[in-house]
């Protein structure tokens, strides 16, 4: 992810070790037999018995922009690396137009602008032409020393920050899509996430239950979490007969948050709650309502959806899986 090279070199190097740890344990656990090691200062390399396996769970590892499957090219000069991609990468490029983009380190006699110009005419007669806006294919190499890669395929990574490089929050998780979404956006800006459900008579305390763990198992390679169920059925009896119907929603959500900060007290290395709120969503979510809830909340209530649209949200749990 291009947000850890913008940070000091202690912090970087802090974060590097951090996302290497997260990348390892997820491997650990899905792909067993598969290695993960720094190559250079931008890139991790994976060495796995499945490679699709693994390149899933890279994919799954906040911190990390792109995945790439790689195929070893040999080649002594430049003509030789250029014949060779040619052959590798000819069918790819036949009758569509193209690139040619280039990532080097090491002492070479040509430059990686140099490489890219021999490489596209050894394409050029099979292709449809050279695009260097919008081609139809993208011919991608990274250069190590005297080892040249070529990109065969690709897919995005979470990008964010590394899981655990900052601290740790309290998830209030309903049975619904909004509080799943929360928690997976600040995990990916590095911070870990115990669950607290409050079980009341909708009964959706198993399938909250089911799609925290399933967050975690996702998405929380390197990490811990813990579940707290919190019975709140004579709670709301009791509010139900004595606190005004307008009220009813606004004075459970604070008693939520005064319970759930209890819990955090309670638990090393959490300063926060965090919620699926979005502003005015339902009428506990009027910006006068959230206003009153965090004038008794003991701790700081952090709310990530704030300015999403439920279809936005929606989107977003999609493309997560929860």
């Amino acid at each position: 992810s291009g947000e850890i090279h913008i940070k000091s070199a202690q912090t970087r190097r802090r974060f590097q070790r951090i996302l290497l740890r997260d990348l390892r344990a997820g491997l650990e656990r899905e792909v067993p037999g598969a290695q993960a090691y720094k190559v250079g200062l931008s890139f991790i390399g994976i060495k796995a018995p499945d490679e699709e396996a693994a390149a899933a769970v890279a994919a799954r590892t906040f911190g990390i922009a792109r995945v790439d499957a790689m195929r070893k090219v040999p080649f002594t000069t430049l003509d030789d690396l250029a014949s060779a991609v040619a052959a590798a990468a000819g069918d790819r490029v036949e009758g569509r137009t193209f690139a040619v983009r280039i990532k080097r380190s090491g002492n070479h006699e040509w430059t990686s602008k140099d490489a890219e110009r021999v490489i596209g005419a050894a394409l050029f007669d099979r292709s449809a032409g050279v695009d260097l806006a919008a081609p139809d294919v993208m011919v991608r190499l990274r250069v190590l020393e005297d080892e040249a890669y070529l990109v065969e395929r690709t897919r995005p990574g979470p990008r964010g920050l590394p899981l655990g490089t900052q601290d740790r929050l309290l998830l209030l998780l309903s049975g619904g899509f909004d509080s799943a979404v929360a928690g997976w956006m600040m995990m990916s800006r590095g911070s870990p996430i115990d669950y607290v459900h409050f079980k009341l008579d909708c009964a959706q305390s198993d399938h909250a239950l089911a799609v925290g763990h399933f967050l975690w198992e996702q998405w929380g390679h390197g990490v811990t979490a813990r579940a707290h169920i919190v019975d709140f059925g004579e709670i709301e009896e009791a509010l139900r007969l004595r606190v005004d119907q307008r009220l009813r929603q606004v004075v459970l959500k604070q008693m939520m948050v005064e319970a759930a900060s209890r819990i955090a007290a309670d638990s090393e290395g959490i300063d926060g709650i965090l919620t699926g709120e979005s502003l005015g969503q339902v009428s506990s979510q009027t910006l006068a309502h959230l206003v009153e809830i965090d004038r008794t909340a003991p701790l700081p209530v952090f709310r990530p959806l704030l300015g999403l649209s439920k279809e936005e949200i929606i989107d977003r749990a999609r493309r997560i899986g929860t």
